[in-house]
């Protein structure tokens, strides 16, 4: 079971213990590189194995890394350039595959046999710009960022927008008046969607009464020169807190917006992700992926 589908259920089993008061990070504990030798990883995603999932992007690779064995294999060649990840609750990888260099363009899924399905490359017949990130609803619904880094010669739409792909397959454009959408993640109860607006530096959060129907955005937190000098991939933990990557590390905020904390990183950080336990913090960064164990659960 993937870590979306795990939050709900952790989130209640922590706020039972009786550490909830206990500082987020603990003391003298500092980030841990546990892989390194890469060109420029993204998008770690915590597999139904346990193992951490990570794209090498200039390499066209997605690796995998076993917390057991602290082995680092290649899970998949030729990745079309992906970069962010998640699984699904059947086991499925979702890839956002990116544009420059020959890169793929698309939405994919690596299913649990090897096989790939392309699940998006086009909108109202133009192709997409570059699949960025992305986060799985309850339903199976898939959120995802498709802005353009680079060259943009041959952008066939000008919008750099967030889309919604229903479980049954229908894409539809559902956030179109953001600068560059980038990192993007839904709160554990599914009810907020956190979409980062990197050229904007800043998050917004939006309501979601009903899934892909974004509403009500608001200001969140500004990711500006003084704080974090624009976001990349985000996450949360199970009492909602959001995890934004920024210039010196990772920076926290409470679900009100407030920053909790800042976890120093020795690389700047591109994109983190929790483990199936909700305590350990996976963070690529450059030419690495870093790990932290957190005390999640402290109360906000």
């Amino acid at each position: 079971m993937p870590l979306r589908f795990l939050l709900a259920t952790i989130s209640c089993l922590l706020s039972l213990t009786h550490h909830s008061q206990a500082q987020l990070i603990p003391d003298g504990v500092t980030v841990e590189q546990v892989a390194t030798g890469y060109q420029f990883t993204e998008g770690p995603a915590a597999g139904p194995d346990g193992a951490i999932y990570f794209t090498d992007i200039p390499a066209k690779r997605i690796l995998r890394f076993d917390p057991d064995t602290h082995e680092t294999t290649i899970f998949r060649e030729d990745s079309g350039r992906a970069n962010g990840l998640m699984f699904d609750k059947h086991g499925g990888l979702y890839a956002c595959e990116g544009a420059a260099q020959g890169g793929s363009r698309r939405l994919s899924r690596t299913e649990p046999d090897g096989s790939i399905t392309s699940l998006a490359d086009q909108w109202q017949d133009k192709k997409l710009n570059s699949p960025n990130d992305l986060d799985i609803d309850q339903q199976g619904g898939v959120y995802f960022t498709d802005p353009r880094y680079g060259n943009r010669a041959d952008m066939q739409s000008e919008t750099e927008a967030v889309f919604y792909l229903t479980p049954d397959g229908t894409l539809t454009r559902v956030i179109n008046d953001l600068q560059r959408p980038n990192g993007i993640i839904l709160s554990p109860d599914d009810k907020t969607l956190y979409v980062a607006d990197n050229a904007a530096k800043k998050i917004v959060a939006y309501d979601l009464a009903h899934p892909g129907q974004p509403n009500n955005p608001r200001h969140f937190s500004d990711m500006g020169p003084d704080l974090g000098g624009g976001c990349d991939g985000m996450t949360v933990d199970p009492h909602g807190r959001l995890y934004a990557t920024g210039n010196e590390g990772v920076y926290i905020f409470n679900p009100n917006g407030a920053q909790a904390a800042l976890i120093p990183t020795p690389e700047r950080p591109s994109n983190c992700t929790f483990a199936n336990d909700g305590q350990t913090l996976y963070i690529t960064a450059r030419t690495s992926l870093y790990r932290i164990r957190l005390n999640t659960a402290s109360a906000p």
